[in-house]
């Protein structure tokens, strides 16, 4: 499995958050693979999200890859609470031990 991100550009999912840090997570592998991601060293206040056209869904997410190999997910990192520190990272992580880093987000 192969993950990557980059700076969410163009028009954000309906599902995502409006005041959230957006990344573009490509995920890519065998067609038609299962796969399942985790966001771990999120700061205390914050939550990570994994976006699809359907649901975002807090954490982790189990899914399938098309028959192309490859998906896109949007990734958020959504401050919570005011008194949560104003920057946040994240490491993403696939259950075959495939990893990448989340360039940190402030938010007022």
């Amino acid at each position: 499995m192969r993950l990557s991100v980059t700076p969410w550009t163009g028009s954000d999912l309906q599902t995502t958050a409006t005041s959230a840090a957006k990344y573009r997570l490509e995920v890519s592998g065998k067609p038609n693979a299962s796969y399942r991601l985790r966001a771990v060293g999120v700061a205390r206040g914050w939550i990570a999200a994994f976006c699809t056209q359907r649901v975002c869904s807090p954490e982790q997410i189990e899914a399938h890859l098309p028959s192309s190999g490859d998906a896109i997910l949007q990734f958020e990192l959504i401050r919570e609470s005011d008194s949560a520190p104003r920057l946040s990272g994240a490491t993403i992580t696939d259950s075959d031990g495939a990893s990448v880093s989340v360039p940190a987000a402030y938010r007022q």
